[in-house]
């Protein structure tokens, strides 16, 4: 019976580090203009994606599941015409974000995606939306990659001056790039 508690308890444990291996790693990567840094420059070889995608960097701060969640969690139903129903998003405000890293008032925010496509927004716009999502779960499941994760900028239509459909609503996020430099 000792066995077979044992065996138990350690599947338990195994279980439980799993979880929390997969609740620590990150998921987004912020860098330019961080004042709140938590890691330094780019290693080229362990940043493999950083170095492919040519974004050098000095410091960074890097947001894991878990530093996503500390932020504070907002719930947002949000629905395009080119979108087949509504999708319940979950995950921090983006602006929850640039306080984290004590990113400038003004200047701009560059969120990219894996596949190296990128979006450009004001961050006073940012700042004034709350319902600007960067979000890790929706409809109730995790982001993964292969789908919309790791994290999924989503916001209400017409948020954005002339948007006409889900542009600017950029999956497979994981990086933030603060700039100084105002406008869009």
């Amino acid at each position: 019976m000792n066995k077979l508690v044992m065996l138990i308890v350690v599947g338990l444990l195994t279980v439980g580090a799993g979880r929390v291996a997969w609740a620590e790693m990150v998921l987004v990567t912020v860098t330019g203009a961080v004042e709140n840094s938590n890691r330094g420059a780019r290693d080229d070889f362990h940043d493999a994606l950083f170095t492919a995608h040519e974004i050098p960097f000095d410091k960074a701060r890097t947001f894991t599941r878990l530093d996503l969640a500390a932020l504070g969690q907002s719930d947002v139903t949000v629905t395009y015409d080119v979108w087949p129903r509504p999708a319940v998003v979950r995950g921090p405000r983006l602006s929850a974000i640039l306080k984290a890293v004590g990113a400038p008032r003004a200047g701009t925010v560059t969120v990219q995606a894996l596949d190296g496509y990128s979006f450009t927004l004001p961050i006073d716009l940012v700042n004034s939306s709350p319902d600007m999502i960067l979000a890790v779960e929706a409809d109730g499941q995790p982001l993964s990659i292969g789908g919309r994760g790791p994290a999924w900028l989503v916001f209400p239509p017409g948020l954005l001056p002339d948007q006409t459909d889900d542009s600017g609503l950029v999956w497979a996020v994981f990086h933030l790039r603060v700039d100084t430099t105002p406008g869009r």
